[in-house]
């Protein structure tokens, strides 16, 4: 039978049908029975045998009992009860002898009186064959532990599984380290049922690294209040503790609304917990944010808000963790600038319409602040006029990291490469101004030109095409239906 089975089953068998009596010369006694408080005994579990022995009415004389002794088939001694007094003629006398038997097996027992005629002197024996069987049978238990890390706390569970006869009650679990600080060793239930099972989960941080003994003991009660323990010992490894956090940062916002949002990744092989993660610099004041905990392998991201006092600061982010029973910090260096609103030109077009171009783009504003009172004006030169309609555009106000279309028209003389653009604009109410020369590369077409910028009457002659075609088409119609009048036979033609 394999270690583990679910009961202990003991079998008591009475050799011999009749009690074994001695006659002295005046002594009639025997052993009447041999009772067994276990009738399922497990190795290592007491079990008393009871001892009735009785002076038969037929005896003329007590009978004084010296010695009561169980040996095994070898008559080696387990268990005595000397000077247990004498027995009088008609009367019985119960002994208990408790013993306990370290393996599992057949035992072959003998209970022996040994005594004695207080009247003659003559000493008299007799015996009562027991056979014993001992199995080891307890509920099977199953210890399973999580990964684990030098200093820092894991999680296990035991399951008890009970496949004895009938159901056990009073189950303790009790789980214990060899070099481990258990936070969490014990569980109690009620009772388990036959076939039933149950969970008991423990916490417990190893103290160093390496190998480790993790021994559970399961206590529980069967029958009639028989307690019996059973022990299993299982084998942990756990890794030295390694500590590996990396902090993430980017700036965020704008204008004078900044702030670092930072991604603390932790590569450790342990969970943070009590993590903070806080900013410092000189030249601005920053927020401190608190996080509970980081699992292994995950990143966790929190925004520090900026008080800025100038444009640029040099930060310091510092994050300080508890990882295990030590307290760690990682820090990282970034700088957060402040950019102000600044435009540039975006998504130039040149198309040519006759004698004027037309330079239409965005105003885009690539900083951090909103630009204001946009106004983007074709720069008058020697060579390059503005033209109607548009000699300049008012954009406005575009707002940080956004843009404003525009059109624009010049007229060119000579060997003109590029069109000068020239861009004002209000910054935290500075006047910014900025030239921008539009290259005639760009130029992607032409358009036709407007009746009020005409030079010669080819603009004429083309925009006075649709007409002509149109009253081609209106003549057309109209013979069709004179000719369709004609051939009905209408006498009346109105056109």
């Amino acid at each position: 039978m394999t270690r583990g089975t679910a009961a202990v089953l003991a079998c008591l068998v009475v050799v011999g049908l009749f009690p074994v009596s001695v006659a002295g010369a005046n002594i009639n006694a025997s052993i009447a029975d041999v009772d067994i408080s276990v009738s399922s005994p497990a190795p290592g579990e007491p079990v008393t045998f009871h001892a009735t022995v009785r002076n038969l009415e037929s005896s003329d004389a007590p009978l004084k009992i010296n010695d009561i002794v169980i040996r095994r088939s070898d008559l080696s001694a387990i268990e005595r009860a000397s000077n247990l007094g004498s027995i009088s003629p008609g009367s019985t006398l119960e002994v208990p002898l408790t013993a306990t038997f370290d393996s599992a097996g057949t035992k072959d027992l003998r209970v022996i009186v040994y005594g004695r005629d207080p009247g003659t002197g003559t000493s008299v024996k007799f015996q009562y064959p027991v056979q014993l069987n001992v199995e080891e049978r307890h509920p099977q238990m199953d210890l399973t532990a999580n990964d684990s890390v030098a200093g820092v706390e894991s999680t296990g569970e035991v399951t008890v599984a009970n496949g004895l006869d009938s159901q056990i009650t009073n189950v303790e679990i009790v789980v214990e380290g060899d070099d481990i600080e258990m936070t969490q060793s014990r569980t109690v239930a009620s009772s388990i049922s036959q076939n039933g099972s149950m969970t008991a989960p423990f916490r417990f941080r190893p103290e160093s690294s390496g190998e480790h003994k993790l021994t559970t003991t399961v206590s529980y009660t069967v029958g009639d209040d028989i307690t019996r323990t059973t022990t299993q010992t299982k084998v942990i490894d756990s890794d030295p503790l390694r500590n590996s956090v990396e902090l993430d940062t980017t700036a965020v916002g704008s204008g004078t609304d900044r702030a670092l949002r930072v991604a603390v990744s932790n590569g450790a092989n342990a969970p943070l917990s009590d993590v903070t993660v806080n900013a410092t610099s000189a030249n601005a004041s920053f927020q401190r944010v608190l996080l509970e905990n980081i699992s292994t392998s995950t990143t966790q991201e929190v925004r520090l808000n900026a008080t800025t006092d100038e444009p640029r600061a040099d930060v310091t982010v510092t994050a300080e963790y508890e990882l295990g029973t030590e307290t760690e910090r990682t820090t990282a260096e970034t700088t957060l600038r402040s950019v102000p609103g600044t435009i540039d030109l975006t998504g130039l077009d040149v198309i040519r319409q006759g004698g004027r171009l037309q330079i239409s783009g965005s105003a885009s504003n690539v900083g951090s602040t909103d630009a204001d009172s946009v106004l983007v004006s074709v720069a008058d030169t020697e060579n390059v006029t503005p033209a109607t309609p548009n000699r300049d555009y008012f954009v406005g106000t575009v707002p940080a990291s956004d843009f404003v279309s525009f059109d624009v028209y010049a007229r060119t003389e000579g060997n003109v490469t590029s069109v000068p653009l020239e861009v004002t604009y209000l910054v935290d109410d500075t006047r910014k101004r900025q030239t921008f020369d539009v290259n005639l590369d760009r130029m992607g077409g032409s358009a036709q030109q407007s009746e009020q910028d005409s030079d010669n009457g080819g603009g004429d002659q083309n925009s006075m095409l649709p007409v002509f075609i149109a009253g081609g088409l209106a003549l057309l119609v109209v013979v069709g239906v004179l000719v369709r009048r004609y051939r009905s036979g209408d006498d009346e033609i109105e056109v």
